[in-house]
């Protein structure tokens, strides 16, 4: 399995899944290893080849100059903005933009306004008929009596006398025409659409400041939750860089100890892989069985911990109750081989069993091998499958029933 990893320099996501944390980095370290080695041999290979010839330069020119305005000095024309003392800033280019923006939402309704009080005079007009003008009672009629009655008749109607606003009205109403707007009107609507306008502006730069504020509370408790993403991040990024150191200084102790003590430290896994369920349980039964793979040690009986072909999820949940220490073994259908899957304080661990060299060991180097997987399980109930970690495989998870496992009856498991 290892050499067909280094031959594509790929592996396959659902055994990456089954390998922790130290395997990982082991099989990065060998799979680096084989980067190197290849880029050597082409570097190699690419010094022992011949020089290309050089190629002729074509006869056509093309002007790729780039030509630069220049200032009154001959160097290139630059402009740097805030700069200059003409420039303005950004808060000022910003303050004008919302008064623009304001001024041009006033004038858009003054002019509805506008054309709202013409459209009554227009209507008074046509009421010639009348022989007394009341001006009808509603929102405006305040406003087209400020328009057209003079400073006395304002003044005596605020001494409660009647206001006689009807000549000042009717000749003020005669300068009116379809085509033309009295001066009266024009300033009011001028008065109008300023008054409208300070009053939008205000309103947009209050909201502007409340967003703003808003924004920087945000920007706060956004600031706090990131603090605390990368702190958490910082601590998981230590335990793999300590993960990573430990797994390298231990391939390179395996190197070592391959070159001095070549037996039981040399992995040399199968190529290939399993092609489906039918195939795994084929090879269980013509090759494992007869080595007495799923059985106790010096007993001819099925192992309580052996659960023959199930899935990682279903063995997760089998264990999910169970005491830390608690593990079973199953039937791989990544390797020709098994898992273990191993309770531990949080989460449950999955270590890959190779079994395809005629021996029972873990994935990886400097792996001790087997004769028997009971003889596998039974080592390390005692000792840590791992050595940075603690995982003894104290407490046998039970099959769920009393039958032995599908495998052994002839039958897929579904």
């Amino acid at each position: 399995m290892l050499q067909q990893i280094l031959k594509d320099m790929y592996v396959d996501p659902e055994l990456l899944a089954e390998l922790d944390e130290t395997q990982k980095q082991t099989l990065f370290c060998r799979m680096r290893e084989e980067q190197v080695r290849r880029w050597s041999v082409w570097d190699h290979d690419e010094g022992i080849k011949p020089a290309y010839p050089k190629r002729q330069k074509s006869k056509i020119q093309y002007n790729k100059k780039v030509q630069w305005m220049l200032d009154t000095n001959g160097n290139p024309w630059t402009w740097i903005m805030g700069e200059h003392k003409d420039d303005k800033t950004i808060e000022q280019i910003i303050e004008e933009e919302a008064r623009e923006a304001a001024r041009i939402q006033a004038e858009h309704e003054t002019e509805q306004l506008r054309l709202k009080v013409e459209s009554e005079l227009m209507a008074m007009l046509e009421n010639k008929a009348k022989t007394q003008f009341n001006p009808p009672e509603n929102k405006y009629s305040h406003a087209t009596e400020e328009i057209y009655c003079s400073v006395e008749d304002l003044n005596a109607r605020n001494a409660r006398k009647p206001c006689v606003a009807t000549q000042p009205m009717r000749g003020a109403l005669k300068e009116l025409s379809f085509n033309k707007v009295s001066e009266r009107v024009r300033n009011w609507e001028h008065r109008v659409m300023e008054e409208r306008t300070s009053e939008i502006y205000n309103k947009m730069k209050n909201k502007k400041e409340e967003e703003e504020r808003q924004a920087e509370e945000a920007d706060k408790k956004q600031e706090i939750v990131w603090r605390e993403q990368k702190q958490k991040a910082k601590e998981v990024e230590l335990q793999i860089r300590q993960i990573a150191r430990q797994a390298r200084e231990e391939h390179r102790r395996s190197l070592l100890n391959t070159s001095e003590k070549p037996s039981n430290v040399v992995f040399v896994p199968n190529s290939s892989k399993p092609s489906s369920k039918k195939a795994v349980v084929e090879w269980f039964r013509a090759k494992e069985i007869p080595r007495r793979a799923g059985f106790e040690k010096d007993k001819n009986a099925i192992a309580t911990w052996f659960h023959g072909l199930i899935t990682r999820q279903e063995a997760e949940i089998l264990l999910v109750n169970e005491p830390v220490g608690s593990f079973l073994v199953r039937l791989s259908e990544r390797i020709w081989g098994y898992a273990i899957t191993y309770k531990d304080h949080d989460c449950c661990k999955h270590y890959l069993v190779d079994a395809s060299n005629g021996h029972y060991q873990f994935l990886g180097t400097n792996q001790i091998s087997h004769n028997t997987l009971s003889e596998l399980v039974s080592y390390h109930r005692n000792m840590p499958i791992t050595k940075t970690g603690e995982e003894l495989l104290l407490r046998p998870c039970n099959r769920t029933t009393n039958l032995p496992p599908l495998v052994f009856q002839g039958l897929l498991k579904t």
